[in-house]
Order: C-alpha cells, then structure tokens, then sequence
C-alpha cells in the first residue's frame, strides 16, 4: 500500500505539473507568439519532460535515503528504509484482513514503515527543503509520522486512553554534514496518524475525505486535551490534519532544512517506528490550488468557481465569488 500510495502522489504531481504547462503555454500563445503552435512533438515532449522533473524534485516528502543503520532491537521485518519515502500511509493490513489508519490503528506493515533500535539512525533528504516561514501554521515546518497510536478507553468508540510511542530523537541540518537537534521532541510520539476524517476509529474500509499531511495539529493540542473525548470531538481537535510530530525549526535557529535524522540512543529500550516526513503546506493569501505562489493557475481556478457559494475561491468571505474575490487575487499575484 505504501507503493500505492507514493504512486499516486507521483501522479498527482504529474498532472499538476501538466496543469501548469497548458496555462504557461495559452499565455505564450495568446501573447502572440505563434512559433509554439508550430513546434514539434519532440519539443513539445522536452518541455513537458523538464517540467515534470521540476515537479518530482519539490516533492514535499523525504526522496532519498542518505544512511540507515538498524541499531540494537530493531523490529525484525522492520528494517527497509525505503518505506520512509513518500507520504505516510492511508491503509495498512492484509487484503484479507485490511485496515484503515486512524489514531487507532498505525500502520505496522513491512512495506510501511522502518524500525530504529538502540544506537540506530535513519537519515533522509526531503524533495523540497522545510522553510521557517511566518506562513506555516502554528510555526510548524516539518512533520514526522510514525506508528504511534492510542489506547481505546471506550471499548470500541475511539477515545483516547494512553498514547503507545517509542520516542526518538529527531535531528535537522540545511547541509547534512551540521545537525542540530529538536528540543523536546519524539519521533515515535503523539499525534499519531489520521489518514481519512471520515473513517471510525476501527474501520477497515476507507474513507473518502483524506486528510491533509501537510497541515500541523496545533501543538497547544496535547494528549490530556484529547483524553476521554469521543471520536468525532477526536477528528475536530485534528482539524483536517493527518497528525503527526511538528518541528519548529526556529527552535534550532535554522532558516531552512533539506535532511532529517532520526536515532534512537544506546541504551533505549524501545525502537521507533517512522512512516515519513512532510513538508509544512505554507497558507499564503490566493494560493488557491496550494502551490506555494500565486500564479496564473490559481485565477484560472478563481474563475471556474466564479458565481459559487462556500468555496475556496470566496476570498473575502462575501458568501459568493466574485469580482472582487478576482480584484484582491490579482492585488496577490506572485506572493509566495
């Protein structure tokens, strides 16, 4: 499933970055320069083919494994760190035996997440780096999801009891050679994994609203907050978030960072469990199609819900979109 899923990121950049492409290519057009109407297949191909590379390498999940080293305890079955790459899952189980991922239910297959035992390590290089930005939501850069899960006090209801996590030390670096350590955070800690907001705490068939794995819980949120709530006051504290451990890398002084470590000390007696690391989804004023800037892509989307009530596009909030929704997005052209 953890194929699956980083298959179907991958495709969900493709089309975005065709997107992009047709809207680049209508404005050159329709300026007047007819020599792209012309072109060939094989030039047409080479752009697509370099905007589909641009694409792929500002994935906002971790893309390459630097170094991996078990350490004492880890998970047998566990220790493929390929598994990190790529979201975090949505579904785990057997086919005969499938299960959704709920804060409930962590994933817990070999092909979904890596063990890290006493003395190990994991290193990772994002696809794009985490930015300290005044944009990210409740200062949070960067998000670790592991397999961390609660205890049921209800007996089937879903509300939360004890939190089952294994700890980890989690370390960032801008150049992967000067590492500087989180304060006071657990890789393998709360919150653990929503992976649809409209699943029950035990379903087996998924959902069909996912949450959003770039959006942070808000870190006032602690356990005792969530303790003996019912599931569905469960699912509003996460707010559409897929839960996860937030970084603030403001807490380590650093501006950016492309690498994330997570070991486990000698002498622990439990091994974390990592599923991957995400890139903050800035919220930036227009942004509509969440790109990271306001471009020609998101008018395109303003003007196809033009005349709607309760969307997106509604940017001032009148209750239906129109010109003046269109007036302050292009006053937010090219703010990223």
């Amino acid at each position: 499933m953890h194929v699956l899923s980083l298959l179907n990121s991958r495709l969900h950049d493709l089309f975005d970055c065709q997107m992009r492409l047709s809207f680049l290519c209508k404005s050159i057009l329709r300026s007047g320069c007819a020599r792209l109407r012309g072109a060939s297949n094989a030039t047409t191909l080479f752009i697509f083919l370099i905007t589909t590379c641009e694409c792929f390498s500002d994935s906002p999940f971790a893309t390459r494994v630097v170094s991996y080293v078990a350490g004492t305890g880890a998970a047998a079955g566990h220790r493929n760190p390929q598994t990190a790459l790529g979201e975090p899952s949505r579904t785990t189980g057997t086919a005969s035996a499938p299960e959704t991922v709920t804060p409930f239910q962590p994933a817990w297959m070999t092909n979904q997440i890596v063990s890290i035992g006493a003395g190990g390590s994991l290193t990772l290089e994002l696809g794009q780096p985490a930015i300290d930005s005044p944009n990210n939501p409740f200062g949070v850069d960067l998000i670790v999801f592991s397999n961390a899960f609660f205890s049921d006090v209800s007996g089937g209801g879903g509300s939360p009891g004890y939190c089952f996590s294994e700890g980890g030390v989690i370390d960032v670096s801008n150049d992967g050679a000067t590492w500087f350590e989180i304060p006071g955070a657990q890789a393998d800690g709360p919150m653990p994994t929503m992976g649809f907001i409209d699943a029950g705490p035990f379903d087996s068939v998924p959902g069909s609203l996912t949450s959003n794995f770039r959006k942070p819980m808000n870190p006032a949120i602690t356990l005792s907050n969530l303790q003996d709530l019912d599931y569905v006051d469960v699912i509003n504290a996460y707010d559409g978030s897929g839960g996860g451990v937030g970084v603030d890398l403001a807490s380590v002084g650093l501006n950016q960072a492309h690498f994330v470590r997570i070991r486990q000390p000698i002498g622990a007696t439990t091994s974390p469990e990592i599923d991957a690391v995400m890139v903050v989804q800035a919220v930036i004023f227009g942004d509509l199609d969440g790109s990271g800037v306001v471009d020609s892509a998101d008018i395109g989307g303003l003007l196809a819900e033009f005349g709607k009530s309760n969307s997106p596009a509604d940017l001032n909030h009148s209750g239906t979109v129109d010109s003046a929704d269109l007036g302050s997005l292009l006053g937010a052209i090219g703010n990223e």
